[in-house]
């Protein structure tokens, strides 16, 4: 197959050029002009096209014979800071461009994949959610102009899916860790909220804050986050790696048009459970705190992704902490990784 690829330098595109490229497909990637991290990609044996995407012509051109395209390219907060400017051209703009670019190949184009994220969705309430989430459980309702700009795209999806009969999936990535990135993950870490509630004078904060630093011993020092009664926060991400999988099973698969599906790991994971096996995998301490703020507490039901395009996420969170803490060794004795 001849794939278009848009965000190849990222660490999501990156690791699914990878995969296709080593599976013989022909891959070709859309990059802002003289990103300094195309030449790892053109050593994998990806053609590397530059273009904005806010510009139709440029996308056009990178879509000429291509029988796949996944849109990964986009401006999101870990990159930024972005305008609200940036964020329309980038986000909104070029995935209307990809979209008339996909149309415009016609019967050639096999599949359209998005990429969106569960940012889209409110799910922070005040006491959690226990029920497992689906794709329309909650509104899309975001207002921040990241996951604003990743709903309107879906709206364009969706008028292009009903009117236009395209073959296209939407993916929602749930919180990504990539190779190493669970370890630093700032919600682990004692500081982030001492950082947070500090900012605070009201009693409650007061009294927790003080507890927090007689017991804080510098970095790192991890927390075990419960909401005000006692419960352990819960959350649901997802390795790239099983990002990579699903796009291996769904990318053939016309079962998937015209769907959004949620992306996320094979379980959940509560801060009890995986605060203090990280800490002794990285020999740093830990403690336990009812914190006097919105509670993480969420997990999905990806029963149509298992259903629809047999989506088996394998990995445990404890594997991708080992997993982390090889990666980070390795890296640190100059050893080079396996994932980029």
């Amino acid at each position: 197959m001849k794939i278009l690829i848009t965000g190849i330098t990222g660490r999501i595109g990156a690791n699914v050029a990878r995969h296709f490229i080593d599976k013989g497909h022909t891959v070709r990637g859309f990059v802002w002009p003289k990103d300094r991290q195309s030449t790892k990609l053109k050593q994998l044996g990806a053609e590397i096209v530059e273009g904005d995407l806010a510009n139709s012509a440029d996308v056009t051109s990178a879509a000429v014979d291509q029988e796949i395209i996944l849109h990964l390219g986009a401006a999101f907060q870990a990159g930024g800071p972005f305008t609200p400017e940036q964020y329309f051209d980038t986000n909104i703009k070029g995935t209307f461009n990809i979209l008339e670019a996909a149309i415009s190949q016609g019967t050639s184009l096999k599949h359209l994949i998005i990429s969106s994220t569960d940012a889209v969705i409110q799910k922070y309430p005040e006491e959690g959610i226990s029920a497992p989430l689906q794709t329309d459980t909650l509104p899309l309702d975001s207002t921040d102009w990241y996951s604003y700009s990743k709903i309107l795209t879906e709206h364009l999806f969706d008028r292009y899916i009903r009117h236009e009969k395209l073959p296209g999936t939407i993916f929602r990535y749930s919180l990504v860790f990539g190779a190493g990135e669970i370890l630093n993950f700032p919600q682990f870490h004692l500081r982030t909220f001492i950082n947070q509630i500090e900012r605070r004078s009201d009693p409650e904060a007061t009294a927790v804050l003080a507890d927090m630093r007689a017991e804080y011993t510098g970095e790192p020092h991890l927390i075990v986050a419960r909401d005000r009664r006692g419960r352990p926060w819960k959350k649901h991400g997802i390795d790239v790696r099983e990002i990579v999988h699903a796009y291996d099973r769904a990318v053939e698969n016309p079962s998937t048009f015209g769907k959004i599906y949620q992306l996320a790991s094979i379980q959940p994971f509560t801060w009890d459970t995986l605060v203090p096996y990280l800490a002794e995998q990285i020999r740093a301490p830990y403690s336990t705190f009812d914190l006097p703020i919105t509670p993480t507490y969420y997990e999905y039901d990806l029963s149509s992704a298992r259903r629809d395009f047999s989506y088996d996420p394998t990995l445990t969170v404890k594997q991708m902490v080992d997993d982390a803490v090889s990666f980070t060794r390795a890296k640190e004795s100059g050893i080079i990784a396996t994932q980029l």
